[in-house]
Parts: structure tokens; C-alpha cells; sequence
């Protein structure tokens, strides 16, 4: 019995302590790492969704739009030359993941050229919870 010799306990509760360090360490590291890819990922459906109602603006505008531009008032400086109307899409999109966002389109146009009808298009999309939002702009053909 003499020549058998085992863990003390000090070494022990020193070896559980230091083990559990890591653990913890990794821990934290997993729930950050969780923590980003739900953040990313909510920026991913708010960019998607924007390039999606910016399509669906494209193909059809009077969707969007009306029968006819928009009451357009002047922009504020420095796009003086430009004139302006903000539309928010109603009905709100249908609640995805769980969530509801805010979508706005902001249109200009330019008045100089009155005989081509392209309004400037801004998509913003919004999140309420997070406040996190995307733009996407693009040129939408439009006829009276």
C-alpha cells in the first residue's frame, strides 16, 4: 500500500477548477459566435427583402405608386433640382421569422427630364426590434 500513490485532493479541486476555466471560455466564445449569426442573419432577410420589393417595384409601379406619380414635392438642399415623394408600403409585409418589418420607398425625380419618366427609387426596410435597416436604389421606368 505504501508504493501506491493517487490524486490529493488539492490536486483535484486545482485540475476541476482549471478545467473549468476553459469550459467557460468556450462557452462565452459559442454565445457570442450564436449571437453574430442571428444578427447576420436578420441583416440577410432585411437586404433580400429590400431587393425584393425594389424588383417588384420595377415590374409593376403602380403597384406601388399609383395611377399617377405621387404628390412630389422639392427636395430639401442640395438636390433642389429634384423632386421628392416618401410612400410607406401598406400593408406591411407579412411577418417573416417571426418579425415585422417597415418598408419605404422614397422616390425622386429629376426635373430636367420631363420627357423620360425614371424615378430614382429608394427601398428602405426597417426592423422595429432591432433597428437594423438596409437601402437599395435603382432607376424605375414609369408611364403615365
Amino acid at each position: 500500500m505504501k508504493n501506491e500513490r493517487g490524486f490529493t485532493l488539492v490536486e483535484v479541486l486545482a485540475a476541476l477548477v482549471i478545467l473549468s476555466i476553459v469550459l467557460m471560455s468556450f462557452m462565452a466564445v459559442f454565445a457570442n459566435t450564436n449571437r453574430i449569426a442571428v444578427n447576420n442573419s436578420e441583416k440577410l432577410v432585411i437586404i433580400n427583402l429590400a431587393d425584393a420589393y425594389l424588383e417588384r417595384v420595377k415590374i409593376n409601379p403602380t403597384e406601388f405608386i399609383g395611377k399617377l406619380p405621387p404628390t412630389m414635392v422639392n427636395c430639401p438642399p442640395p438636390e433642389t433640382a429634384k423632386k421628392c415623394a416618401t410612400i410607406t408600403v401598406s400593408p406591411a409585409p407579412p411577418p417573416i421569422n417571426g418579425k415585422s418589418y417597415s418598408v419605404t420607398l422614397q422616390i425622386k425625380q429629376d426635373l430636367n427630364e420631363k420627357s423620360l419618366l425614371l424615378l430614382s427609387t429608394v427601398v428602405t426596410v426597417k426592423s422595429p426590434d432591432t433597428k437594423v435597416s438596409s437601402s437599395v436604389e435603382g432607376y424605375v421606368s414609369y408611364e403615365k
